[in-house]
C-alpha cells in the first residue's frame, strides 16, 4: 500500500483554513512578522467563528432529525 492511502485525511473546508491560519499564527511567532500576525490572526477569528457555526447548525439538525425519527 502506498503512502500517500495511509494518511488521507478527510477535512472539511472550515477546518483546512483553520489548519492553515493557526500554522500562519505559529510562524509569525516564530520568526517574529508583525504583519503575518495580524493577517492570519483576522483570519483565524474569522474562520474559528465560521467553525462554530457550522458545528451549532450541524448539532442542532442532527438533534432534530434523531427527534423526528
Amino acid at each position: 500500500m502506498p503512502v500517500e492511502d495511509k494518511f488521507y485525511i478527510n477535512l472539511n473546508q472550515n477546518l483546512w483554513g483553520l489548519v492553515v491560519a493557526y500554522s500562519a499564527l505559529g510562524i509569525s511567532e516564530h520568526w517574529g512578522m508583525r504583519w503575518l500576525f495580524r493577517m492570519s490572526f483576522v483570519v483565524s477569528i474569522g474562520i474559528s467563528i465560521s467553525v462554530l457555526f457550522t458545528v451549532a447548525f450541524y448539532t442542532w439538525n442532527y438533534c432534530n432529525k434523531k427527534a423526528g425519527a
